[in-house]
């Protein structure tokens, strides 16, 4: 009896929410009248195959109906699901609005002061690419990201080829190549995911690494950039900034070392400055001159630099600045790990 009272009493409490008498509970469940006073004075309990229906009337979940108490935590999640879903709702209706106000307003000024329809085109291909990340994932149900990724494929190129419809030129082909080899990095990330599926971040960073030199040899193709360009300056730049990435990947890879990740990835952030100018200088000889490499990390190089106006001390004060931060995160986030497995280990 005194086990079925709390029982009762959150029924009672939950029926009287729910702005229900007893005989109108009854009536919807398909039961006497008394046997839900029953049910709130603590003498029975429902029977199972009501239970669901007794949650529907009262708004609870199964689980509060067998705790006989209120789920806070389910609730708030449910309500922060609900407000991101009229936000998600609100925001792809203030696009389509957007979309139609921008594509009608260009329509008409389109005619009625140019008498054609030129670059109106660039505009409706330009929103048709906005559509496809900003409302076309609502509408796709089944393989979303390979429909939308292809979606926003076709419009780029439908983009470039308006572009090039407008103004005209031989920069067409290169265009749309150049733009075919920067969308492979999305589709060879998507495809491992969708057909490996295993190791699927150290292999995006993997064709990450890969695909930068292909596009560069795309670019070089129909850019004069220099005789040495490809590989005298832009691959030794691209293997430094691989470099860089795997560092970055490495570090962030690290289990359950938040501070030390941090640090070493500040670190990372603090040598990619001078790495890639000491490296240009070396590359490009006379013509580029770069902060020595050590000067970076020196105090009195600033304040020298600092004193006869070189411009350069703000990087120095920068990279400085980067490098203690990474230091003292590293230490800090390496004693801390330390002492954990330390403590772990007695």
């Amino acid at each position: 009896m005194e086990e079925k009272r709390p029982f009762g009493d959150y029924i009672r409490r939950k029926r009287q929410e729910a702005g229900l008498t007893q005989r109108e509970l009854a009536a919807r469940l398909f039961v006497t009248e008394s046997s839900v006073s029953k049910w709130e004075r603590g003498l029975s309990y429902p029977d199972v195959p009501i239970i669901t229906s007794i949650c529907k009337e009262l708004g609870i979940s199964e689980h509060e109906f067998f705790t006989a108490c209120d789920d806070d935590k389910a609730h708030a999640q449910e309500r922060a699901a609900a407000i991101w879903h009229r936000l998600t709702k609100a925001f792809r209706i203030t696009c389509l609005v957007s979309y139609a106000i921008a594509l009608v307003t260009c329509f008409i000024c389109d005619l009625a002061i140019f008498h054609a329809l030129d670059w109106f085109w660039i505009v409706l291909t330009s929103l048709a690419l906005a559509f496809c990340f900003t409302n076309l994932p609502a509408y796709v149900q089944k393989e979303r990201v390979a429909v939308c990724l292809g979606a926003a494929t076709a419009c780029l190129m439908l983009l470039l080829l308006s572009c090039w419809f407008y103004v005209g030129g031989k920069w067409v082909l290169a265009g749309l190549t150049i733009t075919a080899v920067s969308l492979a990095l999305p589709w060879g990330w998507w495809a491992i995911w969708r057909f490996y599926g295993k190791h699927v971040p150290t292999l995006c960073v993997a064709w990450t690494t890969v695909w930068v030199f292909p596009l560069l040899a795309v670019i070089r193709a129909f850019v004069d950039g220099g005789e040495n360009w490809l590989l005298g300056l832009a691959s030794p730049l691209a293997l430094v900034g691989g470099a860089f990435l795997w560092g970055y990947y490495l570090a962030l890879r690290l289990p359950k070392a938040p501070l030390l990740k941090t640090g070493l990835c500040v670190l990372l952030t603090a040598l990619a400055t001078p790495t890639v100018n000491n490296l240009c200088d070396i590359l490009l000889g006379e013509g580029y001159t770069a902060v020595p490499f050590l000067e970076y990390f020196s105090i009195p190089a600033m304040l020298a630099r600092l004193g006869v106006g070189d411009p350069d001390w703000v990087n120095i004060l920068v990279t400085l600045i980067l490098a203690t931060a990474g230091v003292v995160l590293t230490v800090i986030g390496g004693v801390g790990e330390y002492q954990k497995r330390t403590q772990t280990e007695q």
